[in-house]
Order: structure tokens, then C-alpha cells, then sequence
């Protein structure tokens, strides 16, 4: 199967449209690619008709040109005659919105069976059904909901894997495009009944658009899971993959099975072998979009957890020591010469008031060379693996430039460093200046510690 016809169509058939409804999901779908996305997009319908000054075609066997993708929004019922009408058309990509499958049990399991067997029969790269579909920019996007009522990323290099497609478009899409994390695709693959996580994940560990999968998981198939993880430990390289799991409890179990017909694993084993095989698992909402903020960055593994915090709020850096303490990180400890050099480092008015332990506190009487000064001095001790940098504009000393005079010295070293800046309009310039060179920016202290979690879990337990 070639999944690139489902990733990067050049032309793609919406089988289901309507010229009465415009609210109907195939009619929401076609108007989106064909006044936003790459795709060029045709319309069909048994009816036939117009729709957007363009032709209906009443199967998919009337269109004279070769398609590469057909959207099936149709009753369960109808659905196998179209996806057939598909492998006689040569298509080589489907995606079923329609749901009536395999989650309905009885008749729809039979129903999903025969769906199966013809994707087979023809090689479709088959996504769903009982899905929402792909938002792959700039190519295509078959989420059924109208552009003004969804908000959407920017492209980037994190591809967003889904069983729910409420889910993907609430915690991932909505939270990623308010964070800035850019996205390579996105995919709802609802009952999985032919392409599951581990089919694309293989697919995403060749695209080169690809740098880090994050995927919300209901369960596995019996047999999927030995797959998912032969496949994950060929991640490596700058390749990263995230999971939040959901159906942990015997309640949300069960609304697994009947959700997406999914077979939830052991919580506790499954978060053992994730750890074994460098599997970043977010433990909540917030983790899935800090994890993948700060993956989407070129910062490496480390080992232990060791860090450094650097700010000039006592408040602040005392929160921040509390989460590291949670998150199983550690505070290094300073020696009385580090700290002896350190306030040699910075201006009389910082010194005088300063407290150098870990967290190291500047206070409002810091300026941006005391910062760096102190930034670069953390960076060369080979006990800091990592630092978090809590900063603000308010002293009127710290420059609206710090951002970019920070980031310049943490480029220079290679070692991990994240920053808290309040989640202000009027301080786009500060995360800016810190995100164009690498250091990626959280808006709540505690989730400049989840990066850093992250950044440890990256590390497989054996190399730990």
C-alpha cells in the first residue's frame, strides 16, 4: 500500500457530498480542500448535479482522470460497493469517515470484514473507518469540521496519531496551534481496521517532514502490540514518539472496547516497556502538548536529570524546585567556589542580594549580562545536564532582548536548555527571541519541568 496517496494527494474523491446540505460532513469536507488545501478535489454523488461550479460524478468509475484518494461518507451498508468501485478505479487510497463497524458489534463486525478483505484484494491504504480522517498541510484535510469552528496548527514536525477524533482535534490540534507546535499530519484512524499506529508510525519513521509521532492509544488488537514495538525500536536519530493512554481503569477499559473495538493493555507493564524501548508516555493533557513542545526542538536525551534553575523570582524558583522534586528530577548542588564564582560573575546591585545555591536567584535587580554570565558559567559544569530558565520583563533591568541574548549562549554548548516566560501577547518578542535558536519556551512553571521529564524519558531505560 502506498500511504503518500493518503498523506500527499494530488487529486482526491469526496464520495457523499450534498447540494442541499452545506453543513453535511462529505459537503464540509469537499469546501475545505477546494478553497484551502493543495488537493484538487472532486465531488460525488449517485444524484449527480454541481456543487462550487464543479461537476458530480455519480461513481467513482465515472471520473475520467486518475484519482489518488477517495473520502467515503456514505451509510455503513454502502459503503464496501464504494470502497469496491475504488479497487476497480485503481485508487490507491481510501479513507472511511462512516462509522456503523466493527464498534457496533454483530453486523458491523461482519460489515468491517468485508472491508478488510477488499483493501486487501486491491492493496488500498485504507484509514478508519469510524474516523474523522487526515489534516495533512498543505496537502489535504477530510476533518469534518467547518474551518471557522476548529483551530489548526502550523506545519511542522510532529505527526499526531489518534483512535479518538474528538480527542485529536480538542488536546491535540486545538492546544498545538495555541502553542505554536507545528504539525506534519495528523490522523484519526478510529477502528484501524486496515492502517493502525503501527503502519504509520512506519510510514512517519521514513518522512522526512517527520521528527517526533505523538499518538493518543485506547488499546491494541491482539498480536499489534509485539509490532508496535519492534517498529518503535527503530526510532533513533532525532526520532522521537509520545503516547497517552487512555482505558487504564476497568471503566475506561471497557469504554475502550466499545469505542474503537480496542483491547487495553496492562497499565503498569505497558509503562514498563515503553521506558524500556524510549517511549516518552505523557502522564495527562498538559504533558501531551510540553513533551511535544519541547521534542519539536533539536535537544538531546539526558541521563539523570540533573539541573540547574536560573531566575530572577525567589517565588518562582521555589515552585520550580517543589516540581522537580515531583517530576523525579534533581537540583545540583553547588559548591561554595561555584558559588563564589558566580557572584563574581554578576553586576554589585545582584550580588549583594542574590542567593547562588540551586535555585539560583538573580532577584528584579538583575540584568541581562547577569543572566548570561550565569547562564554560560551553568553550561560549563559537566554535573548540569539541563537548565530551566524562569524569566520575566517586569524589572525594568531585563531588556525585551533577553530571549535572543540568552538563547545565543545556549546554542554555544549543546546541552538542554527551556525557559518559563509569562503566556502574554506583548512578550511574543521574549519567546521568539528564545524559540529561533533553539530553546523552547513554557508558560507555566510546571511545564518547563515536564520538558525536561521528557527529555530524560527520551533515553531508554537500558542506557540509563
Amino acid at each position: 500500500m502506498d500511504l503518500k496517496k493518503v498523506f500527499e494527494p494530488k487529486t482526491m474523491a469526496v464520495v457523499g457530498v450534498s447540494v442541499t446540505n452545506p453543513l453535511n460532513p462529505g459537503t464540509v469536507i469537499f469546501n475545505k480542500n477546494h478553497h484551502e488545501m493543495q488537493v484538487k478535489t472532486i465531488p460525488v454523488n449517485l444524484r449527480g448535479g454541481s456543487i462550487e461550479g464543479k461537476q458530480i460524478y455519480p461513481t467513482v468509475l465515472d471520473i475520467p482522470e486518475e484519482v489518488d484518494l477517495a473520502v467515503i461518507v456514505v451509510r455503513a451498508d454502502i459503503v464496501n460497493s464504494v470502497l469496491e468501485d475504488c479497487g476497480k478505479a485503481g485508487i490507491g487510497g481510501a479513507i472511511v469517515i462512516s462509522g456503523g463497524f466493527a464498534e457496533m458489534g454483530n453486523s458491523g463486525v461482519e460489515l468491517q470484514k468485508e472491508l478488510v478483505k477488499i483493501a486487501s484484494e486491491y492493496d488500498i491504504a485504507l484509514i478508519g473507518p469510524n474516523c474523522m480522517g487526515v489534516y495533512s498541510p498543505p496537502y489535504v484535510d477530510t476533518f469534518f469540521i467547518p474551518s471557522e469552528r476548529m483551530l489548526k496548527p502550523p506545519p511542522g514536525n510532529v505527526a499526531i496519531l489518534s483512535q479518538s477524533g474528538g480527542f485529536i482535534v480538542d488536546q491535540f490540534l486545538s492546544k498545538y496551534a495555541e502553542r505554536k507546535i507545528g504539525v506534519s499530519a495528523a490522523v484519526s484512524i478510529g477502528n484501524k481496521a486496515v492502517v493502525d499506529e503501527t503502519i504509520l508510525m512506519e510510514y512517519f519513521l521514513k518522512d522526512k517532514r517527520t521528527k517526533t509521532v505523538a499518538m493518543y492509544l485506547e488499546g491494541f488488537r491482539p498480536g499489534e502490540g509485539r509490532r508496535f514495538l519492534d517498529v518503535a525500536a527503530e526510532f533513533g536519530g532525532g526520532k522521537n514518539i509520545i503516547v497517552f493512554r487512555a482505558g487504564k481503569t476497568a471503566g475506561g477499559q471497557k469504554a475502550a472496547m466499545s469505542h474503537t473495538s480496542s483491547i487495553a493493555a496492562s497499565p503498569r507493564l505497558a509503562s514498563h516497556i515503553f521506558r524500556q524501548y524510549g517511549i516518552v508516555e505523557a502522564e495527562n493533557e498538559q504533558e501531551i502538548v510540553s513533551f511535544a513542545k519541547v521534542l519539536s526542538f533539536k535537544n538531546k536525551p539526558i541521563k539523570n536529570g540533573d539541573i540547574a534553575i536560573l531566575t530572577v523570582s525567589g517565588g518562582h524558583g521555589v515552585v520550580c524546585a517543589d516540581l522537580v522534586a515531583k517530576y523525579g528530577l534533581n537540583l545540583v548542588e553547588f559548591t561554595q567556589e561555584e558559588m563564589r564564582e558566580m557572584k563574581q560573575l554578576i553586576s554589585p546591585a545582584a550580588a549583594r542580594i542574590a542567593s547562588l545555591s540551586n535555585p539560583i536567584d538573580l532577584t528584579g535587580s538583575a540584568e541581562d549580562v547577569d543572566m548570561e554570565r550565569v547562564l554560560e558559567y551553568l553550561l560549563q559544569i559537566d554535573r548540569v545536564e539541563a537548565v530551566i530558565i524562569l524569566t520575566f520583563p517586569y524589572p525594568p533591568t531585563i531588556s525585551m532582548q533577553i530571549g535572543r541574548r540568552l538563547s545565543n549562549i545556549a546554542g554555544r554548548y549543546g546541552k538542554p536548555v527551556v525557559a518559563y516566560v509569562p503566556w502574554l501577547l506583548k512578550y511574543d518578542i521574549i519567546i521568539e527571541g528564545f524559540e529561533i535558536n533553539n530553546v523552547p519556551v513554557a508558560h507555566t512553571v510546571e511545564e518547563a519541568v515536564q520538558m525536561i521529564k521528557a527529555l530524560k524519558m527520551r533515553r531508554p531505560m537500558e542506557q540509563q
